[in-house]
């Protein structure tokens, strides 16, 4: 007979309730928290750890990688513990784990791509699921004003999280290393006279997104690179940072594929 955790005094309910709701104890622990049977097959597939695992009553969840049973979990339980709702029968708790910049390798002609000081964690999921889907070689959480492992970035990143390079570092040191490697930084910016369509995208780039609100750090402008925005037809000057990022990546991925 299955035992089901019936009960949200329950120890190990708690502690996931706190890991839900505090980003600070997510940290401490070296955690983070995944939500739907299929964004948790994909870290497995893609070598994440995990550490505990819940499921709704009555649902059977197993895959390799798993070194345990999941627990089930009564609806109200479960409910209690997930930020969705509907369509979601399966939580994973995973190992944060870490990634270096000397632990890095870049190819020829790499596309990097810097989230500097974004504070919406669902733009950053979203951007993240367009970088896995464009072949970004490798993402830089620059400075961020949200926690990149929170429940909405993996959320809304639907499992690309896992199968990018993503370092999480201070601007600055982002910056060094970007100049110590002469990679030249393309600014997404409004006062920008050029769209990515005049811009060579096919060689080696770093692209630099920054907050909707406060726009980006003048500090990247010491970086050698140049400007560049999206051709507005409209009344509006701007799109939403994710959307942008989605035009822009994959104007790059069609220069590439043309260059061929």
């Amino acid at each position: 007979m299955t035992l089901v955790i019936e009960s949200l005094q329950n120890a190990k309910v708690k502690q996931v309730l706190r890991w839900r709701e505090k980003s600070s104890a997510r940290r401490k622990d070296g955690i983070f928290l995944v939500e739907g049977a299929r964004e948790v097959q994909r870290a497995l597939k893609s070598g994440w750890i995990l550490k505990e695992c819940y499921t709704r009553v009555d649902v059977e969840f197993a895959e390799s990688g798993m070194r345990m049973r999941a627990l089930a979990c009564s609806d109200e339980v479960f409910e209690k513990m997930v930020l969705r709702q509907r369509g979601v029968d399966v939580l994973g708790i995973f190992e944060i784990q870490l990634k270096t910049l000397e632990e890095i390798t870049l190819g020829e002609n790499p596309m990097i791509l810097v989230l500097d000081g974004i504070e919406k964690p669902g733009n950053v999921g979203a951007i993240l699921r367009t970088a896995n889907a464009a072949g970004v070689d490798l993402v830089l959480a620059s400075s961020l004003h949200c926690d990149l492992y929170s429940p909405e970035v993996i959320r809304n990143s639907l499992g690309g999280f896992f199968d990018l390079d993503i370092v999480d570092l201070d601007r600055h040191e982002i910056q060094r290393w970007l100049a110590d490697h002469r990679i030249p930084v393309l600014q997404m910016h409004l006062s920008a006279d050029q769209s990515p369509y005049e811009m060579d995208l096919k060689s080696g780039f770093a692209v630099v997104f920054g907050s909707e609100d406060r726009g980006l750090d003048g500090s990247w402008n010491m970086l050698k690179g140049g400007r560049m925005k999206l051709p507005m037809q409209g009344v509006v000057d701007s799109l939403n940072v994710s959307v942008s990022a989605g035009v822009l990546l994959y104007e790059a991925v069609r220069q590439r594929i043309a260059r061929r």
